[in-house]
């Protein structure tokens, strides 16, 4: 990312051994996030689905369980290593930078999901320009991200943030055992890359509390239920 702390990948390589324990059953993720995204993912057998920052393998296993043909990117060698531990070797796995130019052939691909990925990728104009280059005409996009308005820090008062500009997209820092750097971006910072890269929106997904989310976090549901956390969109390539 930057001096400031350390890349993605690295902040990840020690993050990996916390993370895969708590993924599959922390609320946020399993009773949340996933089932939004997760649901809305087309039908996949027989498809070939790249699952762009695929982390310790959640989204993978999903896909190739639903018969696809898939490969994983991460930016995480560890992360992988969890990820070949749940697939084995039914998927193509693979060490990449999402801010990066995708080493993959034109037309490559039927779809791409990416769950809580793309935040910690600041130029989504190149990003979407390549998962649009990859991928074969109609073939689909699904991603999730945080939400702009969880993201957008405000004081006690409920006024901005000194120094903080919600039109802007800004690079923040979430203070977990090591510094993780990931990019704030208004609404608009969101929609508009898929759009200016031939992409048609088909779905937003704002997720509220699953019946599981209330049965491990109740001191968190109201809150949860009222204010949104995470943002899920489907898009598909004319």
């Amino acid at each position: 990312m930057s001096d400031d702390g350390p890349s993605v990948g690295d902040a990840y390589d020690e993050l990996a051994e916390g993370y895969a324990a708590d993924v599959r059953s922390n609320a946020y993720n399993a009773h949340l996030e996933f089932p939004a995204t997760s649901s809305m993912i087309p039908d996949v057998d027989g498809q070939r689905v790249l699952d762009a920052g695929c982390g310790t393998g959640v989204y993978t296993e999903l896909l190739l369980d639903h018969g696809a043909d898939v490969v994983g990117l991460d930016a995480s060698e560890e992360m992988l290593a969890h990820a070949r531990d749940a697939v084995g070797d039914r998927a193509e796995l693979r060490q990449a930078d999402l801010g990066e130019p995708l080493d993959f052939d034109d037309d490559a691909f039927d779809g791409v999901v990416s769950a809580l990925a793309l935040g910690y990728v600041a130029d989504w104009e190149s990003l979407f320009a390549e998962f649009a280059r990859v991928l074969r005409p109609g073939g689909f996009v699904v991603f999730s991200t945080g939400h702009p308005l969880d993201q957008f820090p405000l004081d006690e008062g409920g006024e901005p943030v000194a120094a903080e500009n919600y039109f802007e997209v800004e690079r923040l820092t979430k203070e977990w055992d090591v510094p993780v750097s990931y990019y704030r971006r208004p609404f608009s910072a969101v929609v508009n890359p898929l759009l200016e890269n031939g992409f048609r929106l088909e779905t937003v997904v704002e997720p509220q509390p699953t019946e599981g989310f209330r049965e491990q976090l109740p001191e968190r549901c109201e809150k949860e239920s009222r204010y949104p956390v995470f943002l899920c969109v489907r898009a598909r390539l004319d």
